[in-house]
């Protein structure tokens, strides 16, 4: 049996994902762990005739096989349902949008996402599965989105969220529902308890961002004190609240936030509630709401995250003017740098500012010989590079200010415009496009690498640059970010595969930075090659390499290598965009180091080689020049293809180990879309190498897009996420009979178990589909005797090798009704029966499980009966 559940006090995004759940998983049942919010029963109490839910009280825990919990992951905000989580045997799947904790339940398959509302993830799923929606589905859905995006303007908002919401709106989601239960009208101890908060409200200001605190006695529990505290947010105009409820010995504590800077979630977390960043509660055993309240200040304090400072904002290097330049003159330094304004200094000082409308205005009046000292602003308060946004936000709120110097020792080191405040706020993107578009400018500014790094990584991840960057710093050595990184940066997409060059031994900075990063960090260093890779304590990887130049003995083969500089190094990589380097020490954080005008490479859509003997040095560079070109849907350089075109052509892919060849196609399967990559590796004749029977045509692109749908429709059902590389490679090697096969995966020495699973793709999947496809229908327990044996790629593979939707049907059956089905009688029951143990348990049980699955039974007294009749017919046989 499969449960759905939710956590206690469940508000919309938790119920809605319950329902949602039971959209892609029919014969679960919907246990609710406890009560739920006011609103969500008031929704429930209409909507109760078309809600299938069970009582805890007739849920028979013994039965349980699968627990799917909804928007939690914490064990003790499952209530009553909290031991099955823990019981062994039973399989956990969770979908949620919170961030992991310590107290996590142990997960057999998390379905979580980093986004806004738990709904939006399940709802992605029915909408890829083409499941139908109806208008009261639509609604409940749509509810649980608004309310955890705060109606799309929570800061965790994303995309994902706006579009599950559009695709809702489309399947008839009803907008004044909507409105009436996420606004509902406040009753009248509400509208009392409204008055008295505002009246005892303060703010607070912490690291420059305001926060309300306000607390208040009641006599009873009010419920929907959570809304009391949005409308008093909305009221007051303020991004942060805290809300403290004193009653009889309790305190509650609300908080909503609607600013990155304060996760409220983290906050009350301390205080032993838990919640999300916008939205937390807390229930604190305390009499008096000022201790709790003091507790609250001295968590906020704790959490409140600093915000940037403008060195980490600046536009840098900064171009000034002298003060007795002409206005004609500094007219054309602007227009040649594209600037808006400049710093004026005498002597080296800084004096003012001079901008495009003063310059606008003295050439209106025939000004322009006149020196900029005439019209430059001069009553102007520059900053220093530790000054926070918030206060720069606050003096470029005069009108007559576009832009602040950044000041440092008296020289000016920085300048900080509006559009750079806007970029802090709304993202390295905010005027340049949406995460995901390929695009790249010709030069970035350290500010601005250093806010790609702020937006595009995890926090743990900026806080290890920075701390690998210092430790450099205090050592002596010189670090920087390098490789696949760098380029993902720039092109605004994630990447979390941390290489780092080190001027210097390499091996010996990473032992100081093991040392230093604690227990449980480790480090396997490779001497030959200068390497090290640093494996921290949560499991994450940091790779270090000694700066270093290679040679090689002959095409294909490894490389011999010596310590060099950093240039040197980065001219011995595969191609351009893949050779620059970021600095990570604290005095240039974020200078970006492009030697090879990458970046223009990368605006302008091309792979290019560093110099013409790259393939012939490595020609594994062939596969990833295809690989990177199909990727970001750039182009190979005419010299780079002309260069790759001919080391094919001298067949030095023949030079490859057969063991580079493997990797290599593995990588390209690995790919988001690898028929696209084998589709021009084979029309350049880059594939030929691989077998005589592995053709790259039209069937194969089918194949490889039934098996994307296939795993879009099954995945769910199973307990590990299915990866498409073995079905991919299966579909690559189909062709081959048992004898090619066995031969081709010992040439490229292929891993045992790996061996193993492709053969049971390649060689008994076809066995199974033969008897699958069959026009009579099979009974269920043939169906299952049949499908069993397969792992999860298998059943993948069976479903696009298929072209039988009869047998496509069986396979879905088998997952969602079949697979989890199991008997309660084993072996210990038997004996308990004053049966011996045997070899016959095997048959009995076997036949006891066929027997349920072709509904012959249906419960545990049904199945003890059956196997007491087996018993005496087996033992009347044996005496005959």
């Amino acid at each position: 049996m499969e449960v759905i559940t939710a956590h206690i006090n469940a508000d919309f995004d938790a119920f809605a994902s319950t329902v949602a759940a039971q959209k892609i998983y029919p014969d679960a049942k919907i246990v609710m762990a406890g009560a739920q919010n006011k609103n969500v029963r008031e929704f429930l109490a209409l909507h109760d005739d078309v809600i299938d839910t069970l009582e805890l009280k007739h849920l028979d825990k013994k039965s349980v096989s699968r627990l799917i919990v909804v928007d939690t992951k914490i064990g003790r905000r499952l209530g009553e349902l909290q031991d099955l989580a823990y019981k062994p045997g039973i399989e956990v799947f969770t979908f949620d949008h919170h961030p992991s904790t310590t107290e996590d339940v142990p997960i057999t398959r998390d379905f979580s996402e980093n986004v806004g509302s738990t709904t939006t993830i399940l709802t992605k799923i029915i909408r890829d599965k083409g499941l139908k929606l109806t208008p009261f589905e639509a609604t409940l859905f749509a509810l649980g989105i608004h309310e955890d995006t705060g109606s799309l303007t929570f800061r965790t908002t994303t995309y994902d969220d706006a579009e599950a919401l559009a695709y809702l709106m489309g399947k008839g989601a009803n907008i004044e529902l909507i409105n009436r239960f996420l606004n509902p009208v406040l009753e009248p101890e509400q509208h009392d308890l409204l008055d008295r908060l505002l009246h005892a409200a303060r703010v607070i200001d912490v690291s420059g961002t305001p926060i309300m605190v306000t607390s208040a006695v009641v006599d009873e529990y009010i419920e929907g004190g959570s809304v009391v505290a949005s409308k008093i947010a909305d009221i007051e105009n303020i991004d942060v609240i805290f809300v403290l409820l004193e009653h009889d010995d309790r305190v509650y504590v609300i908080g909503r936030s609607r600013t990155e800077v304060v996760d409220v979630g983290k906050i009350l977390e301390d205080m032993g509630g838990g919640g999300h960043a916008q939205a937390a509660s807390a229930s604190v055993k305390e009499k008096g709401a000022a201790v709790v309240e003091a507790k609250l200040e001295q968590a906020i304090r704790a959490h409140v995250k600093e915000p940037p400072v403008a060195r980490e904002i600046m536009s840098a290097p900064v171009r000034t003017i002298d003060a007795d330049i002409s206005i004609k003159d500094a007219n054309k330094l602007m227009m040649s740098y594209g600037y808006n304004g400049l710093p004026v200094v005498e002597d080296g000082k800084l004096v003012g500012i001079i901008g495009r409308r003063e310059i606008d205005k003295a050439a209106h009046h025939g000004l322009s010989h006149a020196p900029v000292k005439g019209f430059m602003m001069r009553k102007i308060e520059p900053v220093t590079p530790d000054t926070p946004l918030p206060d720069i936000q606050r003096l470029l709120s005069d009108e007559s200010l576009g832009r602040i110097p950044v000041v440092d020792k008296g020289k000016v080191i920085g300048i900080v415009s509006r559009t750079d405040v806007l970029k802090a706020l709304g993202g390295s993107e905010y005027f340049s496009g949406p995460k995901g578009v390929l695009h790249a400018k010709a030069e970035y500014s350290r500010g601005e690498i250093a806010q790609k790094i702020k937006t595009l990584l995890p926090g743990d991840v900026q806080k290890l640059l920075r701390d690998i960057g210092d430790l450099a710093d205090e050592t002596g050595y010189t670090v920087y970010l390098v490789g696949g990184i760098v380029r993902d940066l720039l092109l605004d997409r994630r990447n979390l595969d941390v290489d780092i060059v080190v001027e210097g031994d390499a091996i010996e900075f990473a032992n100081i930075f093991t040392t230093q990063a604690g227990i449980g960090a480790r480090i396997r260093a490779h001497r030959k090659f200068g390497t090290a890779v640093v494996i921290m304590p949560n499991g994450f990887r940091v790779d270090f390499a000694s700066a270093r130049t290679e040679f090689y003995e002959r095409p294909g083969a490894l490389p011999q290598v010596e310590p060099t500089s950093l240039r040197h190094d980065l001219a011995r990589r595969d191609f351009t965009i893949n050779a620059m380097a970021v600095s990570l020490s604290a005095k240039t954080f974020g200078k970006l180091l492009d030697y090879f005008n990458g970046q223009r490479d990368l605006k302008n859509g091309r792979i290019r080689i560093l110099h013409n003997l790259s393939f012939i040095e490595d020609p594994t560079r062939i596969f990833r020049g295809v690989r990177f070109e199909q990727r970001f849907g750039f182009k190979l350089d005419s010299e780079t293809e002309e260069q790759l075109r001919k080391a094919i052509e001298m067949d030095l892919i023949g030079h490859l180990s057969d063991a580079r060849v493997r990797d290599e196609m593995l990588l390209i399967l690995s790919e988001a879309a690898p028929f696209k990559i084998l589709k021009r590796l084979q029309e350049l004749g880059a594939l030929s190498i691989l077998h005589p029977k592995i053709v790259i045509d039209a069937e194969l692109k089918a194949l490889f897009g039934r098996i994307d749908d296939a795993v879009r429709e099954l995945d769910h059902h199973f307990a590990h996420k299915v990866k498409k590389l073995l079905p991919y490679r299966a579909g690559l090697l189909r062709q081959l009979n048992k004898k090619e096969l066995e031969a081709w995966l010992n040439r490229m020495k292929i891993k045992k178990a790996d061996k193993v699973r492709l053969q049971e793709l390649i060689l008994e999947v076809p066995k199974v589909l033969k008897k699958l496809e069959g026009s009579e229908r099979p009974k269920n327990s043939d169906i299952y005797n049949m499908l069993n044996p397969l792992s999860p790629e298998a059943l993948v593979f069976a479903h696009a090798l298929t072209k039988s939707l009869a047998a496509r049907r069986r396979i879905h059956y088998y997952l969602s009704s079949l697979r989890g089905v199991k008997v309660s009688v084993d072996g210990r029951t038997l004996r308990k029966m004053g049966f011996p143990p045997s070899p016959v348990y095997n048959t009995v049980l076997r036949e006891l499980l066929a027997a349920k699955l072709d509904g012959k039974i249906d419960t545990p007294e049904k199945e003890l009966e059956y196997v007491a009749g087996r018993f005496d017919r087996l033992n009347k046989e044996s005496m005959e």
